[in-house]
């Protein structure tokens, strides 16, 4: 199976793709990839496993924007038991890689004025790495307050010391009224 006849290929526990070919091509031209990682670090101990999804590669005139869907499960704390769960995940999204050097001359090419710094680049190897970009929209995709779902058992009651007896804030109130009765000698 080559990327040229639009089969997919499988990518697996990969995410640098060698490009070469397809900068040679026309503008329009796609190559198609079934990508599968066992495991993605996240950062801050936190991975991401058992990542499977699509990436499909179009030529653009000065590079190549790349259309990824990807699905897997992350180890997640919940903020309300504070246990770890598998929390599911499934995102797509579109990025842009510009050419960082000519493909025929090994030039550096220098980026455009209106151009970020935070563009993608494809290296001086020809490859594109989607890590990096997979990491961060896998990040935006888990949830803002993960918790382990409706079953969740809350967090872990420990009992220290004696329990705190509340008391009415209406009993200062009380006493007063108690007391300016025994002072009158009369009732209510």
């Amino acid at each position: 199976m080559t990327p040229d006849r639009g089969e997919p290929v499988t990518m697996t526990n990969e995410t640098a793709i060698n490009v070469a070919g397809l900068l040679k091509g026309l503008v329009g031209a796609t190559r198609s990839y079934e990508l599968h990682l066992d495991r993605l670090p996240l950062g801050d101990g936190l991975s991401a496993e058992e990542i499977d999804g699509t990436v499909h590669l179009t030529r653009l005139r000065d590079g190549i924007i790349a259309d990824v869907e990807i699905a897997g499960v992350a180890s997640l704390e919940c903020v309300r038991c504070l246990r770890e769960y598998d929390q599911a995940f499934e995102t797509s999204f579109s990025e842009e890689f510009r050419q960082s050097v000519d493909l025929r001359t090994g030039v550096e090419i220098p980026p455009e004025e209106d151009e970020d710094e935070e563009t993608s680049l494809i290296d001086e190897n020809h490859e594109l790495d989607l890590a990096e970009v997979m990491r961060q929209e896998i990040l935006i995709a888990f949830p803002m307050r993960p918790d382990c779902g409706p079953s969740c058992p809350g967090p872990d009651v420990t009992e220290v010391g004696e329990p705190i007896v509340k008391r009415n804030p209406f009993a200062a109130l009380a006493d007063m009224l108690d007391e300016e009765t025994d002072e009158t000698g009369a009732g209510r």
